[in-house]
């Protein structure tokens, strides 16, 4: 839900600790692309953008932008980058058809 609500101000970063990465999906995904050096794909389970960042990553990443929540495992970062709908949905519509969808 936190992506439905995403005003594209806001990074909302889940963390796996099986794995040691932080995961974003949707206009966080979008965003985090913007901010930091990402790989981004597109996860077909979930019907959108994905992307990840290591804990170290992270750490750069926190220095620069607001932490605006934090629990064990979920960081929402507030951005100042500006976000554009058309922009973003021809940056998913590209992750889609490089995964052939």
């Amino acid at each position: 839900m936190n992506e439905v609500n995403n005003p594209g101000t806001e990074i909302h970063l889940y963390f796996n600790g099986y794995v040691g990465l932080y995961v974003a999906y949707g206009i966080s995904a979008f965003l985090l692309s913007k901010e930091t050096d990402v790989s981004p794909s597109y996860s077909v389970d979930m019907q959108m953008p994905a992307a990840v960042i290591n804990v170290a990553h992270y750490n750069l990443l926190k220095e620069k932008l607001e932490i605006k929540r934090e629990t064990e495992n979920y960081r929402c970062l507030k951005v100042t980058t500006p976000y554009d709908e058309n922009e973003y949905a021809e940056w998913a519509s590209n992750l889609r058809g490089i995964k052939g969808l």
